[in-house]
């Protein structure tokens, strides 16, 4: 059986060579709780040095700065966590768990299982609180990955009540050479080190890859979808209509005299009247209906299973609420107003994205001539809404 000061070592070794992956792989970027997480693993090395070094006879200095140590650990990782889900952790909060573990440990200092016991439930407790942080659902890092933390830091908590429990069952063995039954729980913390880094680590690349794809498909500046992923998009929802021969709507928007709005007050004010505007077009859709920046002041939106009648009603909706909603940027009101141009998926003939965009646009073009701030249409189809 492998002693436990060789796990001391082992476990040494492997935090240190985690966190100097992570800072040499991470480079200057080290955002989203990577700095602590890193602080977390030196840490958890020199807690471990400490017990390795301690001996059958450890001094009570040794004894307190060893567990204050993996305590601050569990702590850093608490606030890694709580980083990388751009939470607020106080500050108190970390220092009160580290307090806590100080003042158990000296409590207990000259009763080893006693010790064990307390200690080994304050580091549980601690990493169940991780556990349970981690298990929160993130939109850009998938289930497995989470589970792979949480089930890390799990296995840690559990090891943690188990070598509570030997401190109970055998009170003698609480040496450097202590039992199987206490030894076992150090092998635990092992997988516990390698799984919770590893994990923390696809988190990183999996929120990277995700930044990276909504980059690509959505416009920066108001954060709705792109012309590129308009087309994908439009694609996949004619052909679902087609097969279920369901209604299919489009509506394209327009902002009134948007040019007059840059040349008088400039285009730094003008990306905040199509960034508000964004906003209020999202506030009257449905969690089903896909907004669009089609190009400069113009947007579309895609509404799935309503027949040209219900998006026209839809369109003179958000013409009316942008008309009515003040624009107030930097002190000055601007007054705002869109047209909009309505087709629907016709069902007697052959469709395509191009004549659907098309005969939006022509829609939007009459509204325009017809003196702005209004809503047209062309060949709704012959659905009723």
């Amino acid at each position: 059986m492998i002693d436990a000061p060789t796990l001391f070592v082992v476990l040494v070794v492997t935090n240190l060579v985690l966190a100097a992956s992570l800072w040499i792989g991470t480079g200057r970027t080290r955002r989203d709780g990577i700095g602590p997480w890193i602080a977390g693993l030196v840490l958890q090395a020199g807690s471990f040095a400490v017990f390795a070094m301690r001996g059958d006879s450890p001094n009570p200095f040794n004894v307190v700065a060893a567990n204050a140590l993996l305590a601050a650990a569990v702590a850093c990782a608490a606030w890694a966590l709580a980083s990388f889900r751009h939470m607020s952790l106080p500050l108190a909060a970390p220092l009160a768990y580290v307090g806590l573990m100080i003042a158990v440990t000296a409590g207990t200092v000259d009763t080893p299982a006693a010790r064990m016991f307390f200690g080994s439930l304050v580091l549980a407790c601690g990493m169940g609180g991780v556990a349970a942080l981690a298990a929160k659902p993130l939109a850009d890092v998938t289930s497995s990955t989470r589970g792979l933390l949480v089930g890390s830091y799990a296995l840690g908590a559990l090891s943690l009540v188990t070598r509570a429990s030997g401190a109970l069952a055998d009170p003698q063995a609480t040496g450097a050479h202590a039992s199987f039954f206490l030894t076992m729980p150090l092998l635990a913390g092992y997988a516990t080190v390698l799984g919770a880094s590893v994990a923390f680590l696809l988190m990183q690349t999996e929120r990277a890859d995700f930044t990276a794809k909504l980059l690509a498909s959505t416009d920066p500046l108001t954060g709705a979808y792109n012309r590129r992923t308009f087309l994908e998009i439009m694609e996949k929802e004619l052909s679902r209509a087609r097969r279920f021969d369901s209604p299919l709507s489009l509506v394209m928007l327009d902002l009134d005299h948007f040019k007059r709005v840059n040349d008088t007050h400039g285009h730094l004010v003008g990306d905040r009247v199509l960034q508000r505007f964004a906003d209020i077009v999202r506030g009257e859709l449905r969690k089903e209906d896909v907004l669009f920046r089609y190009g400069g002041e113009e947007f579309c939106v895609l509404v799935p299973d309503v027949a040209g009648a219900g998006a026209v009603t839809l369109a003179d909706r958000i013409r009316t609420v942008v008309e009515r909603q003040p624009f107030r940027i930097d002190g000055q009101e601007i007054p705002v107003t869109t047209s909009a141009g309505v087709a629907a998926r016709i069902e007697e003939g052959p469709e395509d994205v191009d004549r659907l965009v098309n005969r939006a646009d022509e829609a939007l073009y009459i509204a325009k001539r017809r003196g702005r701030n209004r809503v047209a249409s062309v060949a709704l189809g012959t659905r009723v809404a």
